[in-house]
C-alpha cells in the first residue's frame, strides 16, 4: 500500500481524503499540525514520514480576503511558497505530488469552457498565487498531478450551500449574481476522482469538476428547491451590482477533457448537490 500524506486535512477537500485513503498508511496533517509556509517544518514532516504520495490541499481559499494587504501576503506564503515547500520536500524523498489548483487561474474572457492547455491569466490575488504554486510544482517535480477545480462545497467548513441556507433563514429576499458561470463541485466526488486519476498513473495538469455549469443565481435556486424553501424570493442580479474586493471571472467553467480520456469523470452537479443536501 502507498504511504500517503495529506496537507490541509481539516478543510473541505482535505478531510475527504481521510475517508477515501487507507487509514493504516495515511498521515493527515491539518493547519495546526503542519504550516506549509514553514519550509523547515514541511521538510521534516515529509522526510520523517517518507510518503510515496503527497496530496497537497492546504491553501488560503478566501478569495476576497486575499485581496487585502495582509491577505495577499498570507496567500503568497501559503499558496505559492507553501506549494514550493511541499514540492521540494517531495523531490527530496521521491514522492509524487497532487497539487489542488483552481479555475481562477483563468480570466473568464473565453466563452467556451476552459481546457487544460488554455492560456492562464488570473484576475485576482488568489488565482495568481495558486498559479505560482502550479509553476513551482511543475518545475520541481516530474511526477505531479496539478488538479484544477471549481467552487467546492463539502463537510467541515462553511460553503455556498450552508451560507445560502443561513441567509434564507434570516431574510425573505435575496440577490444572487446571474452573469457569472461556475461549476459547483462536491468535495466527496472530487476526492474519489483524484484517487482514480492517481490510479490511472498519467502525470500532468487536469481539470476535475462535476459535469454541467450554473450561475450563482441558478445554484441558489437549486439549493432552495432541494431544501423545500417556499418563503424566500431570490432575484437575479448582475456582477456589477454586487461589489466585492476580488475580481471574479465571468466564465469560471472548466472542462474535464484530459481526465475523461483516462476514464475519470464526475457526475452532474445537480445529482451531487442533491445527495449532499440529503445528508444535512
Amino acid at each position: 500500500m502507498k504511504r500517503i500524506l495529506v496537507t490541509g486535512s481539516g478543510g473541505q477537500l482535505g478531510s475527504q481524503f481521510g475517508l477515501v485513503c487507507p487509514q493504516a498508511t495515511t498521515l493527515l496533517l491539518d493547519r495546526q499540525l503542519l504550516d506549509v509556509a514553514d519550509a523547515g517544518a514541511v521538510s521534516e514532516a515529509v522526510g520523517t514520514f517518507a510518503p510515496d504520495l503527497v496530496i497537497h490541499t492546504a491553501a488560503m481559499t478566501n478569495v476576497d480576503e486575499c485581496e487585502s494587504v495582509w491577505g495577499g501576503d498570507l496567500a503568497r506564503e501559503v499558496n505559492a511558497a507553501g506549494a514550493e515547500n511541499v514540492a521540494r520536500a517531495c523531490s527530496n524523498v521521491g514522492a509524487t505530488m497532487v497539487y489542488i489548483s483552481t479555475n481562477y487561474v483563468f480570466d473568464g474572457k473565453k466563452i467556451e469552457p476552459y481546457n487544460e492547455d488554455d492560456t492562464t491569466n488570473p484576475l485576482n490575488v488568489y488565482g495568481a498565487t495558486k498559479l505560482q504554486g502550479e509553476t513551482a510544482v511543475v518545475n520541481l517535480l516530474e511526477e505531479h498531478y496539478v488538479v484544477r477545480t471549481s467552487t467546492l462545497y463539502g463537510a467541515n467548513t462553511s460553503n455556498f450551500v450552508t451560507s445560502f441556507l443561513g441567509a434564507a433563514s434570516k431574510s425573505q429576499l435575496l440577490n444572487y449574481v446571474n452573469d457569472q458561470r461556475v461549476v459547483p463541485t462536491s468535495t466527496a466526488d472530487l476526492a474519489i476522482a483524484i484517487m482514480d486519476l492517481i490510479e490511472a498513473g498519467t502525470f500532468g495538469i487536469y481539470h476535475l469538476v462535476n459535469e454541467g455549469e450554473a450561475t450563482w443565481y441558478c445554484w441558489a435556486r437549486q439549493i432552495m428547491n432541494l431544501a423545500g424553501i417556499r418563503s424566500v424570493t431570490i432575484n437575479p442580479i448582475s456582477a456589477s451590482e454586487f461589489e466585492r474586493p476580488a475580481a471574479i471571472p465571468r466564465n469560471g467553467v472548466i472542462a474535464n477533457n484530459k481526465a475523461r480520456k483516462l476514464g475519470v469523470q464526475l457526475r452532474c452537479w445537480k445529482e451531487a448537490l442533491s445527495e449532499y443536501m440529503s445528508g444535512l
